[in-house]
């Protein structure tokens, strides 16, 4: 027999018949010469997809593809059972009715919308890569900082199509870039909202500051937000 490369994916000769297989198929994966696996599917009643490579044992191209689908066999059954649930979302999907939002939903969803528009819009929030080109960065990955950040407690970002958006109000930027002090107190009285609900919060007129938002007394009377922040989480409401 030829000593060729070889490499094989074992699976069990009796599959389940139920709709959704479990993950963890006991695929078996070997690779070695030809005849050194081959004496070992002799006897056995296991599937095998087999995959041969003439090539010399030391060849790049082939330990390549060896690689992918070594790696490649590890997701598989994950990669199925996505596809099972997607085509039984779809079926549900399609057996289901579709119900209209009724109008007073439709109203909130514009106004939601319409409310996150303006925080996007005000000029107020800025990327990860831009923030890092403030502060001088590393530029290998501008995300690291203002995520470990993030992380910390001591900012938050808005998720805007994908991306992470920073509030520039929260930062000091004198010398480089950092979160304000208060930040991290603040986040940490309205821990119990989104970051979109911070967003709004950070944005809104207060009456607890005479009318003016706490994105704007961030600096110059950090406590006076910090208070305002503490009113807010215990319930009572703000004109």
């Amino acid at each position: 027999m030829n000593r060729d490369n070889l490499y094989r994916m074992e699976v069990p000769s009796t599959m389940p018949s139920h709709a959704f297989a479990p993950r963890n198929q006991n695929w078996n994966v070997e690779q070695g010469e030809a005849q050194d696996i081959a004496h070992g599917l002799e006897k056995s009643e296991a599937q095998a997809l087999v995959f041969v490579s003439h090539a010399r044992p030391d060849d790049e191209r082939t330990k390549a593809l060896f690689g992918f689908l070594r790696r490649a066999s590890e997701v598989a059954d994950v990669m199925i059972e996505k596809k099972q649930q997607s085509s039984w979302d779809a079926i549900i999907e399609a057996l289901t009715p579709a119900v209209p939002l009724t109008s007073n939903r439709v109203v909130e969803a514009k106004m939601l919308a319409q409310a996150m528009t303006k925080v996007v819009e005000s000029e107020d929030f800025a990327r990860a890569a831009d923030i890092a080109e403030i502060g001088h960065f590393s530029s290998k990955n501008p995300s690291s900082q203002p995520n470990r950040w993030k992380n910390s407690g001591l900012i938050f970002a808005i998720p805007y199509k994908g991306v992470d958006l920073y509030p520039l109000y929260a930062l000091e930027l004198q010398g480089g870039a950092k979160p304000l002090p208060v930040m991290e107190k603040i986040l940490g009285v309205l821990q119990d909202k989104d970051d979109w609900q911070k967003a709004f919060w950070f944005a809104s007129p207060n009456s607890y500051l005479k009318s003016k938002a706490p994105k704007d007394l961030l600096k110059s009377k950090p406590q006076d937000v910090l208070r305002a922040a503490e009113t807010e989480a215990s319930g009572v409401q703000h004109g």
